[in-house]
């Protein structure tokens, strides 16, 4: 590996084809798997954790009717973004969510289904929001640009706190790699901390959307 960057190039050199893009469809293989169990420690954890997140999702609206046909949605953006972190921790897996044009591209897709929904449904609402309630008549003009510009970094912001949070701890994995046995508890713990950031950028990614579509 001549640079440490290597480990985020998506082409695989050996096949001269881009193979590991493949693992964004990847979880299409375990998707049905649940039809075949019976209700195990597997379905539990899952069903549980299920229900947590749905308890959280639904605090952010206020319509009942609006809620049960855009929860599904968020919840199965949270397990699709946690699985392809998970596997970003696998040896030899290529880490999607660690790169831009992988988030980029989700965050934007969600982000500009959002404001076309929202200005072709509640245009009047969408236009209320560019100007807070109590702003003066002198700073109409700058609030309306402050708030346009705030709105329009949104599926950026989105973009790089995932791919920022996911390649940090990579990178600092690669580096203890290559050092002696000597630091191997501490990599371990390092490992475990990237674990459990793999679940809280999953629920951030999926929560903070859910927070823009509440405010359509």
């Amino acid at each position: 590996m001549s640079s440490l960057f290597e480990i985020y190039d998506p082409y695989t050199y050996y096949l001269n084809l881009s193979l590991n893009w493949l693992m964004i469809v990847f979880f299409l293989i375990f998707l049905y798997m649940s039809f075949w169990l019976l209700m195990n420690n597997y379905m539990i954890v899952y069903m549980k954790l299920m229900m947590i997140l749905f308890n959280e999702f639904k605090m952010f609206y206020s319509s009942m009717k609006i809620m049960k046909g855009c929860i599904l949605l968020f919840l199965s953006l949270f397990f699709y973004i946690l699985f392809i972190n998970l596997m970003g921790l696998m040896p030899y897996v290529f880490s999607i969510s660690s790169h831009l044009v992988f988030s980029l591209s989700l965050s934007l897709t969600f982000w500009l289904s959002f404001m076309f929904f929202g200005w072709l449904n509640f245009t009047n609402k969408m236009f209320s929001h560019l100007i807070p309630l109590g702003t003066p008549m002198m700073l109409i003009f700058l609030m309306v640009l402050i708030e346009t510009i705030s709105n329009m970094i949104r599926p950026i912001s989105l973009a790089v706190r995932l791919m920022s949070n996911m390649i940090s701890g990579h990178l600092l994995m690669s580096l203890l790699g290559s050092c002696s046995s000597s630091v191997f508890l501490f990599q371990m713990m390092l490992f475990l901390f990237e674990f459990f950031v793999c679940f809280i950028q999953a629920y951030v990614f999926s929560s903070l959307l859910t927070l823009y579509f509440s405010e359509l």
